[in-house]
């Protein structure tokens, strides 16, 4: 195959892999499945062994995604955090015992543990006392979210143990708690939560420490990170030790049995089975059983690659399918104008919650599934989130079904739709259109946007209905007066908004970009837009040719983004928003490669910036940001308490280690 086709399809894998990353970690929202997903990782990793040439140290092949949010607060782990490789069949658990076998036939023993449906955390523990607890972020450093894990009342704050220990888990929401907060929600008129992952990973970030308390979080532990205890050389006996400190743990409940201590292929493909079959039983989610070598040893023996322990395994569980009839077809208008057939089901259990909804994303899928309304279908829960539609049992088609009918115009403005030439996509192209009007407005607040706290979509309505907005630079002169005078509002919530609507006038350039929902336009390629135009001027002014300049645009982007910076509404929203003193340009742009190929690395505590700020900035100043000491690194800045990687590096002559002030003269500050 052509080395430029290879490169291509590399680079399109790693913006897959990148923008999937994202969804899941940190906006919690994933489109794909667990499997999908790692047969998209799994192709590149074929592809870079095979040419190797094109292989890098950052490529999503070599390390763990983030669920770091910028602005957090950044801890260090003492020792990784790694992932685990995932299995989905019986035969890829055999493979994996057999591998295990040619390296030492010693090995015999495993521990099985249930794999929970939540999210990681490091809790850090010295002199007996809980000194913090970071979610797992990157593998090498997460977000600090001591605060709200303290709200968990059957976690202890002090343990029996005075050695510094890193004590990791899974915190998780129980599915009563979860079918309890979504019915307080949909009584306040909240958007409901999808799964109860979802709501606990967006719990565990709040800022409201109350509201994570009320929401009765739990947690198992089952590993641990830095630990100096000699005499726990098992993971069953590490198990037994945590429930010695009174942690739950999998063992907690001994009746259940959760934890298979077992010897051999047979008795671990016969617990993947067992727990396949029982997992609805439980009172909270999993997705897979976890396969462990139980000495560490051994453990130690078999080794690690660059993101995963090679002596442990995720057996992941078939996705559930279900049968249900299509009653019938909703049209909905999204902000961009696309118009998404969306399937009425009648309800359905699957996967631990109720599902009468699925999309069918455009006409094409309608015609390709020759479906019809009154059809019995087939349907999971894509990334055990999103229903779908996978088939049509036209066997027992009834005699009474009807063909579906893709509208010719608007279901909400009775605008004539227009389909794109050579596209699947119907659009709506009346920008009056309300439905976009809402869509588009909370595009525009959305934490990956200008971030305007307080301006969700049930607010966003609550203005709409009352006239008080009605697109989006209206949002720079609401009358907070008669903001807090709407129901559920009040004088607090509208001092809130008035603050969060004033911080999003200094919003990073790529943020605003983003914002304007430009189609094709997501947020990696606001950030090259933003790093290439130092301001919206030149935005407006350039042409397709210039666009096509940058390396990573193409001719489908170029066009549209000439096309929205030559519409006469866009540009007056754009007038608006100078008026209004929404800073439109990239700060620093000057001196932006500064730091041009430069790698660095940050220890320790810093006065003035968090450690995600200087990574932004590292990267917004052309430099790379690496996680580990090595001879390719040129810089490790340091600062307060730093860790072992200042020893390291001292190791190294070539490395030049600065402090934050010298860092900050690099970039001119």
């Amino acid at each position: 195959m052509d080395d430029l086709f290879i490169e291509e399809e590399i680079k399109e894998l790693r913006e897959k892999i990148a923008y999937h990353n994202d969804l899941y970690y940190k906006k919690t929202a994933p489109e794909i499945s667990d499997r999908e997903f790692d047969q998209l990782l799994n192709r590149l990793q074929y592809l870079e062994e095979k040419y190797p040439q094109y292989k890098t140290k950052l490529s999503p092949t070599e390390k763990v995604g983030s669920d770091i949010q910028y602005q957090a607060k950044i801890i260090q782990h003492k020792v990784p955090m790694y992932s685990l490789e995932n299995a989905y069949t019986i035969d890829e658990i055999e493979d994996f015992y057999e591998k295990l076998k040619k390296i030492d036939d010693s090995i015999f023993y495993f521990v099985t543990e249930l794999k929970l449906d939540g999210l990681s955390i490091n809790l850090y523990y010295e002199n007996g006392t809980l000194q913090y607890a970071t979610t797992r972020g990157d593998g090498f450093e997460g977000e600090d979210v001591t605060e709200n894990v303290k709200t968990i009342s059957s976690l202890p704050h002090r343990i029996d143990y005075l050695e510094p220990i890193e004590i990791r888990g899974e915190i998780f929401l129980p599915r009563a708690e979860f079918e309890r907060i979504n019915s307080e929600r949909e009584e306040n008129g909240e958007k409901l939560f999808a799964n109860p992952r979802n709501a606990a990973a967006g719990t565990i970030k709040l800022k409201n420490s109350e509201i994570v308390r009320s929401r009765n979080l739990d947690y198992r532990v089952y590993t641990v990170g830095l630990f100096g205890k000699r005499e726990i050389n098992t993971q069953y006996k590490l198990l037994q030790f945590f429930d010695n400190l009174k942690f739950k743990t999998e063992i907690s409940d001994r009746e259940l049995g959760f934890v298979g201590y077992v010897g051999g292929k047979l008795a671990i493909i016969s617990q993947c089975q067992m727990w396949e079959y029982q997992k609805n039983n439980l009172e909270y989610d999993i997705d897979g059983l976890v396969i462990k070598v139980n000495e560490f040893k051994l453990q130690n023996k078999i080794g690690f690659t660059s993101k995963s322990p090679k002596w442990a395994i995720a057996y992941k569980f078939k996705t559930e399918e279900k049968e249900t009839e299509l009653l019938g077809v909703d049209f909905q208008v999204g902000r961009t104008g696309a118009i998404t057939p969306v399937a009425r089901l009648n309800p359905i259990l699957i996967s631990g919650s109720t599902v009468s909804n699925a999309t069918l994303h455009n006409e094409d899928e309608i015609k390709r599934l020759d479906l019809k309304i009154g059809d019995y279908v087939t349907i999971i829960k894509s990334g055990e989130i999103i229903p779908k539609i996978i088939s049509v049992n036209y066997k027992i088609r009834p005699k009474t079904a009807k063909k579906i009918k893709f509208p010719s115009h608007c279901p909400v403005c009775n605008s004539e739709l227009n389909k794109e030439p050579d596209g699947v996509i119907t659009y709506c192209n009346n920008i009056a259109c309300p439905a976009q009007i809402q869509r588009r407005i909370e595009h525009y607040a959305s934490r990956d946007a200008l971030d305007i706290d307080g301006l969700g979509e049930a607010v966003i309505k609550q203005l709409l209905n009352n006239n008080m907005i009605h697109k989006i630079d209206d949002i720079y002169h609401l009358d907070f007066g008669e903001f807090a005078t709407l129901p559920k509002q009040g004088n607090k919530s509208a001092d809130n908004l008035k603050q969060a609507i004033e911080r999003s006038k200094n919003q990073k350039f790529h943020k605003i970009i983003f914002g304007f929902g430009i189609r094709y336009v997501g947020e990696r390629t606001s950030k090259i837009l933003a790093k290439n135009f130092k301001n919206i001027d030149e935005l407006i002014q350039a042409k397709v040719d210039d666009y096509l300049e940058i390396e990573e645009i193409g001719e489908k982007i170029a066009q549209s983004l000439v096309d929205f910076f030559h519409q006469p509404d866009k540009l007056q929203m754009i007038e608006n928003l100078r008026k209004s003193n929404v800073i439109m340009e990239s700060k620093n742009q000057a001196s932006s490669n500064v730091l041009k190929d430069a790698k660095f690395l940050v220890t320790g505590t810093l006065e003035n910036y968090k450690r995600a700020e200087i990574k932004e900035l590292i990267l917004e100043f052309g430099g790379e940001f690496l996680s580990t000491v090595g001879k390719n690194l040129d810089y490790l800045v340091v600062g307060e308490n730093p860790g072992s990687k200042l020893d390291q590096a001292r190791k190294i002559k070539t490395i030049k280690i600065i402090n934050e002030t010298e860092f900050l003269e690099l970039i001119g500050k």
